[in-house]
């Protein structure tokens, strides 16, 4: 078992594209208007066809650091350029993914911030290769563990079936954060979805992030989520 990290946070989500670097972004940006010092680390990146991750430059520039060659590495340790399962796009370019490398990295960059702020890679249960599942690397790390998902039809079943896989490894949750996939949602399913996975999933929801047209009005969207996230963070450390 590997010494505990008290400093980060994992954002994990229900399934790809459902809004991980949008939240960690924003969370990144909150906590810099509070004059907290935040890095951020994605252990794996698929499908990159720039020199810095897409996701990287992003976050990045939200949390107010410049990228600088010697700290790529440990802000993305693993790239990857076919867009598939790290396992696969690990074997297409004939490499494979260290456990050993990704926490050694870890451990260095959470030392340099206050918190860490760490993306994951798809869902939680994507193979990192053939013999680990990013969930199990986890189980190993026990972050806390921030789910996003999204706000409207079919979450429930993916939500719940996400606390489930991190509860039955004993990684510790701290809520759920809804995410809009569409520019309107029902509202009535939304309103119940949140209310839902909070009474069956025993779980904090934070609150619901919806499509906005400009930055500045999703920041400001953001800060109730934001305060809530850091005092439930300040609680459980």
């Amino acid at each position: 078992m590997n010494k505990m990290i008290n400093n980060s946070l994992f954002i994990t989500g229900t399934d790809t594209s459902v809004g991980k670097t949008f939240v960690g972004a924003r969370f990144l940006e909150f906590l810099k208007t509070k004059g907290i010092q935040a890095g951020y680390q994605k252990w794996i990146a698929t499908g990159v066809e720039a020199e810095v991750p897409e996701d990287l430059a992003l976050c990045l520039d939200a949390a107010g650091i410049s990228p600088t060659p010697e700290l790529a590495a440990q802000h993305v340790p693993y790239c990857f350029r076919f867009p598939a399962s790290p396992h696969l796009a690990a074997e297409m370019e004939d490499r494979t993914v260290a456990a050993e490398h990704i926490i050694e990295n870890y451990k260095a960059l959470a030392s340099r911030y206050e918190w860490l702020i760490v993306e994951g890679v798809g869902g939680l249960m994507v193979p990192l290769r053939r013999d680990l599942l990013l969930v199990d690397l986890l189980a190993q790390l026990q972050p806390k563990t921030l789910v996003v998902a999204r706000s409207g039809l079919g979450t429930l079943n993916h939500t719940l079936l996400t606390l489930e896989a991190l509860r039955h490894r004993q990684i510790p949750v701290l809520g759920v954060v809804f995410s809009d996939s569409a520019a309107e949602e029902d509202e009535m399913l939304v309103q119940d979805n949140m209310q839902t996975i909070e009474e069956i999933g025993l779980v904090r929801v934070f609150g619901r992030l919806q499509r906005h047209r400009s930055a500045s009005d999703a920041r400001s969207a953001f800060m109730p989520i934001g305060h809530a996230i850091l005092e439930q963070l300040h609680h459980t450390k």
